[in-house]
């Protein structure tokens, strides 16, 4: 792989096939997703049945298990591969949750919910005045005094320096990524080779780096007041080299 390459900028309508969804699925050990869970019923500070958002929410990784839990979740995403593994998944084990399609700018609601989810890297996949909009698509989409957690690794106190280049083997296969930095715009740039179950695919993707500060300024200047900072799901105090930021914050 080279270090010269240009991503779209809409490359995330395209980009969750059915390969990337099956590597995410073999990547993320169960604990995992269980301690994430875990994490959002403790602060979304809530009771079954209230209703939950989940944003984006792939192949309900997060959603299903709210709603074993007696949740009433409404999952929205932009793949149709995702979400049909989501809708599989739900029939299977008689859960009652929707999923609709939709790209997460311009998802919509009938009525404001009690809780919104945004787990994984998802906000760095737009420029600084789209994730703006987005934050502000959120809160609209909440009542006041419900509970907006936000997850992502894609903080500046988490992520620098960069790595150039890594390597991940998950059962079936392996990731290698060689990563670039553009500084005049605070843009990481992705370039991957996915090995799974025996084929081989090329990956570009992007995300656009704030720190915590500006991420904080930016969820406020939408609706929010921040209620916390969290460095990983065991509820440890978010500083620089923690490995994830989980914010939590109360719509106004």
């Amino acid at each position: 792989m080279t270090s010269e390459f240009s991503i779209p900028s809409d490359w995330y309508q395209t980009f969750f096939t059915d390969p990337v969804i099956r590597f995410w699925d073999a990547a993320v050990p169960p604990p995992a997703t269980e301690a994430e869970v875990g994490f959002v019923i403790r602060h979304v500070g809530l009771r079954p049945p209230a209703k939950i958002l989940d944003v984006p929410c792939g192949t309900g990784r997060h959603a299903l298990p709210l709603s074993q839990a007696g949740f009433a979740v409404t999952g929205f995403d932009i793949s149709e591969a995702a979400l049909s593994r989501a809708r599989a998944s739900a029939r299977t084990n008689r859960l009652a949750v929707r999923f609709s399609h939709s790209n997460m700018l311009e998802f919509r609601v009938d009525a404001p919910s009690d809780a919104l989810i945004c787990m994984g890297n998802s906000i760095g996949y737009f420029e600084p005045t789209l994730t703006q909009t987005l934050f502000r698509r959120f809160a609209s989409a909440l009542r006041v005094g419900s509970h907006f957690i936000l997850d992502t690794s894609i903080c500046a106190e988490s992520l620098l320096p960069i790595r150039p280049s890594s390597t991940l083997s998950f059962p079936g296969g392996s990731y290698e990524r060689e990563i670039s930095y553009d500084p005049a715009e605070s843009v990481i740039k992705t370039r991957a080779q996915l090995m799974i179950d025996g084929e081989k695919h090329e990956l570009l993707y992007r995300h656009f780096v704030m720190t915590s500060g500006e991420l904080v300024r930016s969820v406020r200047s939408a609706g929010f007041d921040i209620s916390a900072l969290y460095g990983d799901t065991q509820d440890t105090a978010f500083a620089p080299g923690s490995p994830r930021l989980l914010l939590v914050a109360i719509r106004m």
